[in-house]
């Protein structure tokens, strides 16, 4: 019996997804573990190559940037069925086994979904255009999302427009230089990707949005989040993220089913007694 799963990445001992996982096994009552493997970029394919093909220890991994992206390589595809969404937004979070064969999808774009999908929103900022930030652009789509007017993604790196716009399938992406942010807004819905480390700048003139999303939680609080609830404005946290896409990780990996809202909170209760 497989019994192992992983949170990959590096460096990845920040990680609390095993703290969310080995959690959600002792609560459906099962005999597994999760844990936190250092596994560099350089080193990723090799890696993942020897695990999915020869052991017979792991039953899922989950991914961290920048393996979010490599897992997607063409290189695997004899090993990995990618769905659709994880190929069109170029990222994948979640390896998990199905009738033997192992597949791939990104429970990012579920846990954005699930918290966003009861609020209403027509302008969007996303700051950042590498893997997670596709993924909330993957995820504003659909009738839950129609009242969505413009996404703006504002990002550093012009070699990541083409992946930001073929992220998404029925709504225009208007991509700005990320010097532009200062002088933008405001928006009803401000999404962060990026390190708290790159945005120094940034959180020094941010003057709020109605909603932020912060993708990140290290450190606690991120500047964004001081900033955004000093103002007294509505807030979600990297942790409540991380809770949210977990859940469908933990039902995909173990092929078991939780209470989304019981487990959520149970779940979110815990990882922030380690912050």
């Amino acid at each position: 019996m497989r019994k192992t799963a992983a949170v990959l990445g590096s460096p990845i001992n920040h990680s609390l997804s095993p703290v969310i996982h080995n959690l959600a096994y002792r609560h459906l009552g099962l005999p597994m573990e999760y844990i936190a493997v250092e596994v560099k970029e350089a080193e990723f394919l090799e890696w993942i190559r020897a695990a999915l093909s020869k052991s017979d220890q792991w039953f899922g991994f989950s991914l961290a940037m920048p393996l979010k992206e490599v897992v997607c390589s063409e290189s695997l595809s004899d090993l990995i069925n990618l769905d659709g969404l994880s190929n069109r937004i170029n990222s994948a979070n979640t390896l998990y086994l199905k009738d033997d064969k192992w597949h791939g999808c990104s429970t990012d774009v579920i846990g954005f979904r699930s918290l966003l999908q009861k609020r209403n929103f027509k302008s969007v900022a996303i700051l950042g255009a590498g893997g997670t930030a596709r993924a909330a652009v993957g995820a504003l789509t659909g009738d839950s999302f129609s009242d969505i007017e413009k996404i703006e993604v504002f990002r550093r790196d012009s070699k990541r427009d083409a992946g930001i716009t073929k992220a998404s399938s029925e709504k225009k992406i208007n991509i700005r230089e990320w010097s532009e942010f200062e002088h933008s807004g405001p928006y009803d819905l401000l999404i962060n990707t990026v390190p708290d480390s790159a945005l120094h700048e940034v959180a020094k003139k941010y003057s709020g949005a109605n909603l932020l999303l912060d993708a990140v939680y290290s450190p606690w609080p991120t500047q964004l989040m001081s900033r955004q609830s000093s103002d007294g404005a509505a807030l979600i946290s990297g942790l409540e993220l991380l809770c949210a896409q977990a859940i469908p990780q933990v039902e995909l990996m173990c092929n078991a089913q939780l209470d989304h809202n019981e487990f959520f909170a149970l779940a979110l209760a815990e990882v922030s007694k380690h912050i």
